[in-house]
């Protein structure tokens, strides 16, 4: 009977592979279970429980602001990268000057459209970096895979995002003109690709069970979260959705990325604050973590939502309010952008060390 449970136990073990980033609790609260903190807002939001100026406002000094703290924690406070990357992080500040001159050139029109859409991407490669954090932990790096994962992604998170401007006035009106008849077709073949790819994905997985192949159950534990909530989330009414949607979507992402880079920033330890510099005492504690992130939130977000709020009563903004959101985008763009930078595991092995990704 003993011989029995073993030959049974052991194809089960084959195919089930359960490596986490962290530990199954950490990924399965903050990498997982954290779009709870999404559904929740958005309940909140549409049950009319909370109203819409100081959920943002709110959202964006208390976790926002600081999870773009997290970041500069890591890239700018860090002594020794400041040094291996000085021509990406100084040459990064140039983008604080890329929204004025697009205002002063008349186009803040086209910037502010551009910056919606630069904004969305980063939450999908977000869900992507994630993605490929799991397949790298749990040797899920077949060709094909890789493939039909990254195109699966690809359209299921853009098909609603593009459905939600096709049905929303408000997001359709910051639609350049041009672009606006394309809308509800494109949507049409995101959907058509996305139910396509979602096919062709599931039967790939049924192919790897049936093959003994191992499944990747955290990264299907991440699709399943993610998702479904950008589904239900932009394809939701609310009023003022454009304005909404980016704190309901985003505070799931803003809570998996401080989960990450405090994991990350473990590497700080007393010992090493003559190389690291600030980053150590920033990383020390939680609390000086937290502390350090609010006060940024208030010096970046706080001027940014008494402007937001501005246009918002307005209804036009004013040449001057433009040119200050627009100067502030350039915080959250260095965030996109070194983002892109600083987390490639198989380029820089310091950040596979410190993630312990092997």
């Amino acid at each position: 009977m003993a011989a029995s449970a073993e030959i049974i136990s052991k194809p089960v073990a084959n195919v089930i592979s359960l490596r986490w980033l962290i530990s199954a609790r950490d990924d399965l609260v903050w990498f997982i279970g954290s779009v709870v903190s999404s559904y929740a807002l958005l309940l909140l939001y549409v049950k009319g429980i909370v109203p819409l100026v100081p959920m943002v406002a709110l959202w964006a000094i208390l976790i926002d602001a600081p999870h773009v703290f997290g970041t500069f924690s890591r890239t700018y406070f860090d002594r020794a990268e400041r040094k291996s990357r000085a021509r990406l992080l100084w040459g990064s500040l140039l983008f604080f000057a890329v929204g004025p001159l697009f205002v002063l050139a008349g186009q803040a029109f086209v910037f502010f459209f551009v910056a919606a859409l630069w904004a969305y991407y980063h939450l999908v490669k977000q869900h992507y970096g994630f993605m490929v954090l799991y397949k790298k932990k749990n040797g899920d790096l077949a060709r094909i895979d890789n493939a039909l994962d990254r195109l699966l992604l690809l359209f299921a998170f853009n098909y609603p995002f593009v459905e939600f401007i096709a049905r929303d006035p408000e997001a359709m009106a910051r639609v350049p003109a041009v672009l606006r008849g394309g809308v509800s077709g494109f949507a049409k073949i995101l959907l058509a690709g996305t139910v396509l790819l979602f096919v062709v994905w599931l039967g790939r997985q049924i192919q790897r069970a049936i093959a003994g192949e191992p499944l990747n159950v955290p990264k299907y534990l991440l699709l399943t979260a993610a998702i479904p909530m950008h589904w239900i989330v932009l394809l939701t009414p609310m009023p003022h959705k454009p304005i909404a949607i980016v704190a309901i979507l985003t505070i799931y992402h803003n809570f998996q990325y401080h989960r990450l880079i405090w994991f990350h920033n473990k590497k700080y330890k007393p010992e090493s604050r003559e190389r690291y510099g600030a980053a150590e005492f920033i990383s020390r504690r939680v609390l000086y973590y937290i502390a350090f992130g609010i006060l940024f939130g208030i010096l970046y977000q706080g001027p940014r939502q008494m402007l937001g709020y501005t246009a918002l009563q307005s209804g036009q903004p004013s040449f001057a309010v433009q040119l200050g959101i627009s100067f502030l985008w350039g915080y959250a763009f260095i965030h996109y952008y070194l983002d892109s930078k600083i987390w490639r595991v198989r380029r820089d092995p310091t950040v596979g060390e410190a993630l312990k990704m092997s």
